[in-house]
């Protein structure tokens, strides 16, 4: 048969020679390798970018676990021995300082002990827990360096504030004192030992009160420690009733009572004492000397419509509420 007359009709009356379907085949052929080679490329192209990505992702990591990217170089927290309350820790740049109040009795400010050191992340620095810093300077300053994980460093400034409490320690009762003047100028004026006044209050003049080292402080910057009155060799317990009358003044002269609790000391160095959940909170006290403390107490205000007109002289009531001034002296023990 010639090819040239070869003649096939489709079934839509189409015609195709031998010629056009060989060359239908070639194109065939050619379209089946380009759908092939578009494959190729699109799976090379796929294991380029997984192995791209691999590899940013391995360098990634490296450098996250080498802490090439960590620069933090930070005290987050400290504590050191009698620390009262919480460093005030404050950075600006490269300005880095933290101030500190410590209880200052026996203690000896070249070598305070480190209770407590956090840092910033893989930070390190050049002290550690249980070392102690040198305090003993007109600064009352030491340092800490402290090296981030890129290896770049900070010098952190730590300066003390030596708190020294007057109040610690045991005190025996050297004087309790009353004075009053109801200002009539009729002569209802004048100052006495309340035992005097009120006998019965003479059995707690062997007391013995005790402040205690100071424990911290509150969210107010006021430190705080234990409080106890013990009795003396007597056993007794003060009485502040008025035998004449049968009132009972403790709200008065009782204000530093006997038991346990706790004491505060004020911003203005008065100073709050709580004992079963009732608190007092005396004027500022004054240091005499070195063995000697006045603690005056809150006389309160005076109630002139109560004076007993009838026995103006003779009522120490008419004192009580006229009082301008009351004090206990206690002496160290």
């Amino acid at each position: 048969m010639n090819d040239e007359k070869f003649i096939h009709e489709t079934s839509n009356g189409n015609e195709f020679t031998h010629e056009s379907m060989i060359n239908f085949g070639a194109f065939h052929a050619t379209n089946e390798n380009y759908k092939r080679m578009k494959t190729t490329i699109y799976s090379i192209l796929i294991l380029i970018t997984a192995l791209l990505f691999h590899s940013c992702e391995k360098d990634l990591m490296d450098e996250v676990n080498e802490g090439n990217w960590n620069n933090e170089r930070n005290i987050l927290g400290i504590n050191l021995n009698k620390q009262i309350g919480e460093a005030v820790i404050k950075r600006t740049a490269d300005e880095a300082t933290i101030n500190i109040t410590v209880n200052a009795v026996d203690l000896d400010l070249s070598a305070i002990a480190i209770t407590d050191l956090t840092l910033s992340y893989d930070a390190t620095a050049n002290t550690s827990v249980g070392e102690k810093l040198d305090f003993d300077n007109p600064e009352n300053k030491a340092s800490i360096t402290v090296t981030s994980k890129k290896g770049e460093t900070l010098i952190w400034d730590v300066f003390i504030e030596p708190f020294v409490n007057e109040l610690e320690g045991s005190w025996s009762i050297s004087s309790f004192y009353f004075m009053w003047d109801d200002g009539f100028g009729w002569g209802n004026a004048g100052e006495d030992e309340v035992a005097a006044l009120l006998p019965a209050s003479a059995s707690g003049l062997d007391d013995v009160i005790t402040f205690g080292e100071v424990k911290g402080a509150d969210s107010d910057g006021r430190v705080f420690g234990d409080y106890e009155r013990t009795t003396g060799d007597d056993g007794a317990v003060a009485s502040f009733v008025y035998e004449s009358t049968g009132v009972d003044w403790s709200s008065l002269f009782g204000q530093l009572p006997v038991g346990t609790g706790q004491w505060v000391l004020n911003k203005d160095n008065s100073i709050t004492i709580t004992v079963d959940d009732k608190s007092y909170t005396t004027s500022i006290f004054q240091k005499e000397d070195e063995s000697t403390l006045k603690i005056p107490l809150n006389t309160g205000a005076q109630e002139l419509d109560k004076i007993n007109w009838d026995n103006y002289y003779g009522d120490h009531s008419n004192k009580f509420i006229a009082g301008t001034a009351l004090y206990y002296t206690l002496m160290r023990l």
